[in-house]
């Protein structure tokens, strides 16, 4: 027993020893490649990625609360301005309409033959104004159950095309839920993305100017001119681009909402800007989750940041990038999907 004891106490000395002498060590940086932003590339035409959109989309909703009974459209169906495309069940306002019209009748013959009694000086002056009085709140009541039976319809307020349905037949709605959306078809709209270098050149002057971009569909042979329309005052979140919408008549061969687009522009002839922006070799993009979503990592402070990019053309030497980088940047190309944003990292052959 006590050689035992012993053993276990010289066993713990000996753990006790192994243990004071280790040491936390701190695992060193992951070691990446990097390159550096050249100065930006310049050309003169310039080719812009776009999609029609909606153009003048609007959501259409009842003024009353109610079930709706009838829906009468179905994406993509053309409606004719004041075309009903839902109504609500209305049973109710029926009979209460039917109410107040007969109560305005009835006031109306009582104030008709109080009219009469008093020029005979049957009644006084006191009881025709409360048959006046009777007469005009049932005219007010009768003219407000109109309008509610007028409002249980959900008319179309333009000729166009209805985009979205979203309620069903039997669904409760509340005043101003959006029961169906509808569109003018009788333009097209295309939007396109643009850095803040090119929007910074787009003066009204610019805007007024004659010149004008060919817009080339998919699937359409022919190429059509397209004008100036408005853009976007604030950059998106994340490509830090802009938004720029133009404008054209609807042809006769129609154009649907969603249809690729490419524009193309004279830079020079349109007095913009020749900035195109950085090319980048394809190792330093990593692909988002959504489509045309793209990421580059910056070496900063010794961390990867991870910063979305707005591509703007794919080439022979890579891609061309005209927002998230500017020139001098330091750009991860090796391991991307091993990085996480913030973690340390060393560049190889700077240690």
């Amino acid at each position: 027993m006590k050689k035992s004891l012993l053993t276990l106490s010289m066993t713990a000395m000996l753990l006790q020893g192994c243990f004071s002498e280790t040491t936390m060590r701190e695992l060193p940086p992951f070691q990446v490649e990097a390159l550096q932003v050249q100065p930006p590339i310049e050309s003169q035409y310039r080719e812009f990625r776009g999609q029609v959109v909606t153009a003048e989309q609007t959501e259409l909703s009842f003024r009353i609360q109610g079930e709706i009974s009838h829906l009468v459209v179905k994406p993509g169906q053309s409606v004719n301005k004041g075309q009903v495309v839902a109504k609500l069940v209305d049973e109710k306002l029926q009979q209460q309409y039917a109410d107040a019209q007969a109560q305005y009748e009835l006031a109306t013959k009582q104030l008709r033959r109080g009219t009469e009694l008093y020029k005979r000086e049957m009644v006084s002056s006191s009881e025709l104004d409360e048959l006046t009085s009777s007469k005009e709140l049932a005219s007010a009541q009768l003219r407000n159950i109109s309008h509610q039976i007028e409002y249980a319809s959900l008319r179309a307020p333009f000729d166009g095309v209805i985009g979205d349905v979203q309620k069903e037949r039997f669904e409760n709605v509340s005043p101003g839920e959006p029961v169906v959306s509808i569109y003018q078809d009788d333009k097209v709209y295309v939007q396109i993305s643009l850095s803040d270098h090119i929007l910074a050149s787009l003066t009204p002057s610019n805007r007024e100017s004659s010149y004008l971009p060919k817009a080339y569909f998919s699937g359409v042979e022919q190429p059509f001119v397209m004008r100036y329309l408005e853009h976007s005052s604030e950059p998106d979140s994340q490509s830090q681009t802009y938004e720029l919408w133009l404008e054209m008549p609807q042809p006769d061969r129609k154009i649907l909402p969603g249809t690729s687009v490419s524009i193309k522009v004279d830079m020079v002839a349109a007095g913009l800007s020749t900035l195109q922006g950085y090319q980048l070799p394809m190792t330093a993009l990593q692909a988002g989750s959504k489509a045309g979503e793209f990421y580059i990592w910056k070496h900063q402070d010794g961390m990867a940041k991870k910063v979305m990019v707005h591509v703007d053309q794919v080439n022979s030497n890579g891609v061309i990038v005209d927002a998230g980088v500017a020139q001098g940047d330091v750009l991860i190309h090796s391991n991307l999907r091993k990085l996480r944003d913030g973690q340390a990292v060393a560049l190889k052959g700077n240690n």
